[in-house]
């Protein structure tokens, strides 16, 4: 499921963002949750075991399914490529991450607002 970038929210008004969590840390399970707006994954699921770098939807079928086990339903998804994406405006959501993330920062501490 594809949209054009004009129908993605600018990040100032992004209201939540799809953020992970492991669910058993010795297993490679993970549980995504629906973080408030403009919070990180790291600050998200602090309490909940922690944000995986490894466990990023690595196509947009694979985001679908994740979105949707989030309780998150999509009326669109584009490819993005923002620091923080996982992300969603609540009806636009953008799943890819960047291509070239520096090595000092993590997909995990960014938020809307970084």
């Amino acid at each position: 499921i594809k949209s054009s970038e004009s129908n993605r929210s600018s990040p100032k008004t992004m209201k939540a963002r799809l953020q992970m969590l492991p669910v058993l840390a010795a297993s490679a399970d993970v549980t995504w949750v629906l973080g408030s707006g403009g919070a990180s994954c790291d600050l998200t699921c602090i309490s909940r075991s922690g944000c995986s770098e490894d466990a990023w939807p690595k196509t947009d079928a694979e985001f679908y399914d994740i979105s949707k086990l989030a309780g998150q339903v999509c009326e669109s998804t584009q490819t993005g490529s923002a620091k923080y994406d996982p992300s969603t405006d609540g009806r636009y959501c953008g799943w890819k991450g960047p291509e070239d993330m520096p090595k000092e920062e993590t997909r995990c501490s960014q938020s809307a607002d970084s």
